[in-house]
């Protein structure tokens, strides 16, 4: 939990509709509602802080409208969804939050734990981007849609040396878990810095901040959320909720 000297927390989900591997994906139904709907009521359950879905499309503005949930229409042409996540905090509330939790809008079933662990790892002021990261599976090594962080840990926290999506080795690599932690000066810093080649090429927008010397800290956790990157990813969450296994 957190405490009440904890500091303003807000949590922003960039959203959009052009997903290369599974168009339109945040509007996909699971369990009966959209999946970006689901994200956001997850979120809000966590009860840290304001939620708002930045959002590039109108069509997912009208969605989230019905359900009352609270979003911002952003430009389409964002490199990147922190980039899309700094024009949402700068719209409704820059100089109201401390910290900034951008959870991404493909991953609907999270642990509570899971953000209350990136959030205690921001207490570190030596840290620019708090995230989290898992246990590797072998069968994870070449899967794309898997991104890998390189990490060396010496306690539960750690930082980031390196992100691949595809690699044939296996040291100090963990299943990094795409939900970051900003402060407001280093989101600032963040979007103002150029695309670097890597970001570019690893279609990664973690490299940006590793190549121009931003620390990102990690936490270990035990939970690996499922992200929904392609129709398989989709089809295997909802047989997982058919099943009752997940919730």
């Amino acid at each position: 939990m957190i405490s009440n000297n904890q500091k303003k927390i807000i949590i922003i989900i960039p959203a959009r509709l052009e997903s290369k591997r599974l168009p339109n994906k945040v509007l996909k139904i699971i369990d009966g509602e959209p999946m970006i709907v689901k994200v956001a009521k997850k979120s809000k359950n966590l009860n840290v802080g304001d939620v708002v879905v930045a959002s590039g499309n109108e069509e997912i503005c009208e969605v989230l409208n019905k359900f009352n949930i609270k979003n911002v229409l952003t430009s389409k042409n964002h490199k990147s969804g922190t980039d899309r996540v700094y024009e949402a905090f700068k719209k409704m509330c820059e100089d109201e939050n401390e910290l900034i939790i951008n959870i991404q809008g493909d991953l609907p079933y999270f642990s509570d734990s899971l953000i209350f662990s990136i959030i205690e790892l921001m207490k570190n002021k030596n840290v620019d981007i708090g995230s989290a990261v898992c246990g590797l599976e072998q069968n994870e090594l070449n899967n794309f849609n898997v991104v890998k962080a390189e990490v060396v840990f010496k306690n539960k926290f750690g930082y980031a040396t390196n992100f691949l999506r595809e690699t044939d080795h296996f040291t100090n690599l963990y299943h990094h878990i795409g939900i970051y932690a900003f402060r407001p000066n280093t989101l600032k810093k963040f979007v103002n810095l150029k695309q670097t080649q890597e970001e570019v090429s690893r279609g990664l927008e973690q490299m940006r901040a590793l190549n121009n010397n931003m620390k990102i800290g990690l936490v270990k956790v035990s939970d690996n959320p499922v992200s929904i990157d392609s129709i398989d990813d989709l089809k295997k969450i909802r047989l997982l909720l058919r099943k009752n296994l997940i919730n």
